[in-house]
């Protein structure tokens, strides 16, 4: 099963190709899948592969870690580093920081809250490898 900013990620390449529902049940059952749900991560990377070639561009977004304090820098590097290991995206992370520290965005975290964030993402980092391995 794939994460939920997966599926959101899948049904952002429909709507930006204007793919219709039974082009995309069609494009599903291609790799074996009837539905979002069903997906795992090879399906999922098969599905985002045929996107892109109908012309899906995936936006990535990058956040500074150039002027942020020495202390925070490195946490954010590697905080970026797993999230792009997951294929995950920085909403996400901002989502977890709005949720469990009430910040809206991880950069505006101080170093103790994005030590603890970078260690909640590392922990999820490590049980999705498990599931899948």
């Amino acid at each position: 099963m794939i994460s939920n900013a997966k599926k959101a990620m899948i049904h952002v390449a429909k709507k930006q190709i204007g793919m219709t529902e039974d082009e995309y049940r069609a494009l599903l059952s291609g790799v074996g899948v009837n539905s979002s749900k069903d997906l795992n991560n090879k399906t999922f990377g098969d599905v985002m592969d045929r996107f892109k070639a109908l012309g899906f561009k995936p936006k990535k977004s990058s956040r500074q870690t150039d002027n942020l304090p020495r202390s925070k820098s490195a946490l954010m590097k590697k905080l970026e580093a797993i999230i792009l290991d997951m294929d995950l995206d920085w909403p996400y992370a901002d989502a977890i920081a709005k949720s469990r520290f009430k910040v809206d965005r991880v950069q505006w975290l101080e170093p103790a809250p994005l030590r603890k964030l970078v260690q909640m993402m590392a922990i999820h980092q490590k049980r999705t490898l498990k599931k899948q391995g």
